[in-house]
């Protein structure tokens, strides 16, 4: 978990699986399309790390040297530690994009009906992704469509409509 204070500023960008060989790599689960553009991550402190991508190994995993991790027992001490970027190194978005985490957390007033509920999380299964909401303690998916999540609503000022039945 983030330090409060920080909560605001670091987005979440990955989270290490493993130790990766003898020399202080380290497997990572990315939550990013591109880590090019970034050159530092940040643990859940605020400490900054420079890093390298060593290899993209398949999908989501990539292998990452850390400053400061020069060998495999301060890699496996990072196991699922997860670590972040500035909300100021984001890349600008066009005008109906989004970033998922700025999604979590809102409400979803379902048209038609009175049920209020709460993004909890967008996950890809590798049909695309879904919305995962809870509703008086139940959760549920919804396909993150344009049928149920207009493209041109505003999710991060207003509350997200969905006219999703289930």
């Amino acid at each position: 978990m983030v330090n409060d204070d920080l909560n605001n500023d670091l987005i979440e960008i990955l989270q290490i699986t493993g130790a990766f060989g003898i020399r202080g790599f380290v497997r990572a689960s990315l939550f990013s399309e591109d880590m090019s553009r970034y050159r530092r991550v940040y643990d859940a402190a605020g400490n900054g790390y420079e890093f390298r991508v060593i290899r993209y190994i398949s999908g989501n995993s990539v292998v990452l040297s850390l400053e400061g991790i020069a060998d495999r027992n301060a890699a496996e001490s990072l196991r699922g530690a997860f670590f972040y970027i500035r909300r100021a190194d984001l890349p600008e978005l066009a005008e109906s994009e989004y970033y998922i985490c700025d999604l979590i957390g809102k409400t979803l007033q379902v048209r038609g009906r009175d049920d209020v509920c709460t993004i909890v999380s967008v996950h890809d299964f590798g049909a695309g992704d879904v919305i995962e909401l809870s509703h008086n303690g139940v959760t549920f998916f919804v396909p993150f469509l344009e049928e149920y999540f207009p493209k041109n609503f505003d999710y991060i000022t207003s509350e997200a409509i969905s006219e999703y039945k289930n």
